[in-house]
């Protein structure tokens, strides 16, 4: 949902990654789904699972913007 993903604190609500918010703080979703393992390890989202999370969606989200967006 592309309008959840605008507000990306409730994107991660959503996700149950919430705690997670502050390593998020002032990017849009477009910077988000393109953050790496490591520029998440670094942003603070230390937990290995919810990285994994993060990343099978980011790579679903990039993936439905390629199918749909010409």
């Amino acid at each position: 949902d592309f309008e959840l993903m605008k507000d990306v604190q409730n994107w991660l609500r959503s996700l149950r990654l919430h705690k997670y918010s502050p390593a998020f703080d002032g990017l849009v979703w477009q910077q988000v789904v393109q953050m790496t393992d490591e520029d998440m390890l670094k942003a603070g989202v230390n937990t290995l699972g919810a990285r994994r999370k993060l990343l099978k969606v980011f790579e679903n989200v990039m993936k439905h913007c390629d199918e749909n967006v010409s």
